[in-house]
């Protein structure tokens, strides 16, 4: 297909599809799937079951909107642009969550001294704030375990044994040192 009969046959979908024809959106998103997802994980949306409900938001927000597109030859643009404020608003609303969690889990500890609690409330925002999304589950963990939740009840509620448990978390800390390291300039990006 040469280059002008691509565009033509976007400007072609996008009017159909404005017109109501369901099938006609269909295609321009099976043929602007890839695009979607690859700017979801571009903009930092590292678990591929995130990208995909989020690819379905960018789908559902497109077809919402699509009066809004001016030029039908820029859906491409359009769409990778609506997938980017998405995982723009999927990492703040989770940065959000573990923030809570963190402050929730730091009132805990409420005994120390007001000097030590802020520099290690800042430390463990750094350390968050460098967890990728699939060690969201880490977050969870740690934030029971300063809760006072026992390493063997939070196996059973993971289906999984002590050791894995402990295994899993201690894999996630090593992940976490090596980024934070990066993060303080100790270590190569």
């Amino acid at each position: 297909m040469t280059d002008a009969s691509r565009w033509d046959r976007i400007e072609g979908l996008v009017r159909r599809a404005r017109r109501g024809d369901l099938g006609a959106f269909r295609e321009l998103l099976e043929d602007h799937r890839s695009a979607v997802v690859s700017t979801l994980f571009a903009c930092g949306v590292r678990c591929s079951e995130t990208a995909k409900d989020l690819a379905q938001d960018v789908a559902l927000r497109s077809w919402q909107r699509l009066d809004t597109l001016k030029e039908p030859r820029t859906f491409p643009a359009w769409v990778r642009r609506i997938a980017a404020n998405a995982a723009r608003d999927h990492l703040r609303r989770l940065a959000v969550r573990r923030e809570e969690e963190l402050d929730e889990a730091l009132q805990l500890e409420s005994g120390d001294d007001s000097h030590d609690r802020v520099e290690r409330m800042s430390e463990v925002r750094l350390m968050l704030a460098a967890l990728a999304d699939e060690d969201e589950e880490v977050v969870s963990l740690l934030t029971a375990r300063a809760e006072g939740v026992s390493v063997e009840a939070l196996a059973v509620r993971m289906e999984i044994s002590p050791d894995a448990l402990k295994m899993r978390v201690m894999r996630a800390r090593k992940r976490l040192r090596a980024r934070l390291e990066e993060m303080r300039g100790g270590g190569t990006p």
